[in-house]
């Protein structure tokens, strides 16, 4: 960690090259690129630890690190006390490769102190000299400040020989003294020798020793897999705490392939005597076991737990069986969902099935009605039919018509759902018949449009509109809603057909009505407008007129089309209510021009108010969304003052036309 510490102290060192002036930059331009040992010894020397001279001194020391012979090393030395240039100087030494190295940095230790002692004692411990314990049995026998103590520990830890793991085993005898940062850094260097030399007796200092909790469970963890140790993986489940009990468990999961069989035997043996709330969590380990012989101990207690009267041991057994799922002959283990009334167990049953499903399709090849619904419980059917929708068993298709044809309630709902899951464009006729007399349309709206939405849009839409065609009055009028969600050209032309037949107009048009495809707006309001242009009856003329209006009012259209097709609508439209939807549109697009296109109505008297309230609105949005635009002053940006001219003659145009005193008033206020 230290030395991570240190990496980012010289990232924030580098970066203060923003700050400096030209000439230095000059001066460490030549640095980077200088090989010349004496000017950078030269640059290291100087006087001075002002943010400009670390950072020149870091550049020259960077150098040293790779160019530096032991010339350099009294002036890199020389550095160490600094508490500024500490940093730098170890950068260089750590790199070098020559003893004088470790006889400077021996000396360095004895003579300073505080974080510059510290930092010494890092890099004794990343250039991992073993002559260098003496010197760290010394300094620590007489470091007092936690800080230090834990550098030392860390330095012996990476140099790993036996004379540094004899020196932290003696410190372990007196962990219990040690402040808590201090015992950490000496649980550490304890673990960092245990896993450089793979000597057991290094884990269990700290498995015995007075070390925080995370270090010991570590240290157990370890100690375990390094001795395959089966015994004390049984041990610690059964009397351990709940931590070393979970190291023990993780254990399980990564023991060696060769001792796994063995452990598996003592887990399955020793299953009953295990604390009951720990038993489920044995279950889940056995299940990830990756040995075969291991598995082949495993897999009966497996099954055995997997009928347990106990909801937990049968949850955790039936989730263990999802990894064993290529070696079950038959779906027995996706039944018996009615024995406990738990969701989890559903959930992981349904879960079992799946896997079972991938491992051995067969075994969920063309079922029965019997085999999923009539030989089961009810809750056991609906394991059965979230499978096949899950899994998507196609082969299920046929069968899943005949149940949702005969069933009722939660199956015939499970039945549909997994259907829509299942079919394809080839028999996407079956999923509309088994929706054949279902009352709830929203039901039957999103159980196709789950089915479609699968499926490629246009080639859907194709099967959907031949499906139409030859369907029935009921089924046409729940199929229309499908085709709205489908959207696309051939979508929105079986729509605007079946617009044109008195069986399915009003049905048609309120789903035109309802459109929402924004690829499909030119379209929608060509068919919209014929639609209000070709009725006799009223009801579908201003039904045309508002799907019109809804196009230019909810979709994204330049501003200019969305004046023309109010303009359009204004004009084709009957009734005065349908007329008046034009100033909506208005109000929607906060622009300049609309408030000029609005107060193009204001000649017919009827609408003049609506017209001068919709111009207004638009003003006031454009002032709250632009406070500082001065309308009356010029930008001299064209397009701005173009439009302030508009705002300001349109405010000018309500004070003088309107007849409503308070959108006179609101007028008034803007300008």
């Amino acid at each position: 960690m230290m030395k991570r510490l240190s990496f980012l102290a010289l990232l924030a060192s580098a970066a203060l090259v923003a700050t400096v002036n030209v000439a230095s930059a000059q001066t460490w331009s030549e640095l980077q690129t200088s090989t010349d040992e004496a000017l950078l010894v030269q640059a290291i020397e100087k006087p001075g630890d002002s943010p400009e001279d670390i950072h020149t001194k870091n550049v020259a020391v960077k150098r040293l690190a790779i160019y530096g012979t032991p010339k350099s090393i009294p002036a890199l030395v020389a550095m160490l006390p600094n508490e500024k240039l500490n940093f730098n100087a170890r950068f260089a030494l750590e790199a070098m490769p020559f003893p004088e190295v470790d006889d400077a940095l021996a000396k360095a230790a004895k003579e300073l102190s505080g974080p510059q002692l510290v930092g010494v004692v890092d890099t004794i411990g990343v250039r991992a000299k073993p002559e260098s314990v003496k010197l760290l049995k010394e300094l620590l026998a007489d470091a007092k400040e936690p800080v230090l103590q834990k550098a030392i520990y860390a330095a012996l830890g990476m140099i790993a020989t036996k004379d540094a793991g004899d020196a932290l085993l003696d410190a372990a005898k007196s962990a219990d003294k040690l402040e808590f940062l201090a015992a950490r850094g000496l649980g550490d260097a304890l673990l960092d020798v245990a896993d450089a030399t793979k000597d057991a007796a290094y884990y269990v200092a700290v498995i015995e020793g007075a070390f925080p909790r995370f270090e010991k469970d570590a240290a157990f963890y370890r100690f375990v897999l390094l001795n395959s140790d089966v015994e004390k993986v049984v041990e610690t489940i059964k009397g351990g705490d709940a931590s070393a009990s979970d190291a023990a468990l993780k254990t399980v999961r990564e023991f060696a392939p060769d001792a796994s069989a063995k452990l598996a035997e003592a887990l399955v043996k020793g299953l009953d005597s295990f604390p009951a709330d720990r038993q489920q969590y044995v279950l889940r380990a056995l299940g990830d076991l990756k040995a075969d012989a291991a598995k082949d101990v495993a897999f009966p207690a497996l099954k055995s737990a997997a009928t347990s009267e106990s909801l937990e041991l049968q949850l955790a057994a039936i989730k263990a069986l999802t990894k064993y799922a290529d070696r079950l002959e038959n779906v027995a283990f996706t039944q018996g969902a009615d024995k406990f009334e738990s969701a989890p167990l559903f959930d992981a049953k349904v879960a079992l099935g799946v896997a079972l499903q991938k491992a051995k399709p067969a075994l969920f090849e063309n079922p029965t009605a019997g085999a999923l619904v009539d030989d089961l419980s009810e809750k056991d059917a609906l394991v059965q039919l979230k499978i096949i929708e899950l899994a998507r068993v196609k082969s299920a298709a046929k069968t899943l018509v005949k149940i949702a044809e005969t069933k009722t309630g939660a199956l015939r709902d499970a039945a549909l759902a997994a259907l829509s899951e299942i079919v394809e464009l080839d028999d996407l006729d079956l999923l509309v018949q088994a929706l054949n007399g279902e009352t709830d349309d929203q039901k039957v709206d999103w159980l196709l449009r789950a089915a479609c939405t699968r499926l490629p849009r246009e080639d859907c839409a194709a099967k959907v509109a031949d499906i139409f065609e030859k369907a029935d009055l009921e089924q046409k009028i729940k199929i229309l809603p499908l085709l709205k969600q489908i959207g696309g050209a051939v979508a929105l032309n079986a729509v605007a057909n079946a617009c044109n037949s008195g069986d399915t107009v009003d049905k048609a048009t309120q789903i035109l009505g309802e459109w929402n495809t924004p690829e499909d707006a030119e379209q929608v309001a060509a068919i919209c407008l014929a639609i209000a242009q070709q009725a006799t009856d009223a009801k579908y003329h201003s039904r045309g007129i508002r799907g019109y209006v809804r196009v230019a009012r909810q979709f994204d259209l330049p501003v200019a089309r969305k004046i023309e097709m109010c303009k359009i609508a204004f004009d084709a439209a009957k009734r005065a209510e349908d007329k008046a939807l034009i100033f909506e549109v208005f109000k929607r697009n906060i622009v300049a021009e609309n408030v000029a296109a609005a107060l193009e109505y204001v000649k017919y008297p009827e609408y003049k108010d609506a017209a001068c309230d919709a111009a207004v609105t638009v003003a006031e949005k454009i002032r709250v969304s632009q406070p500082a635009w001065n309308w009356n002053a010029k930008s001299g940006d064209d397009a701005k003052d173009a439009a302030a001219k508009i705002l300001v003659d349109g405010m000018k145009k309500v004070v003088e036309t309107a007849s409503d005193q308070a959108i006179k008033d609101r007028a008034q206020k803007l300008l």
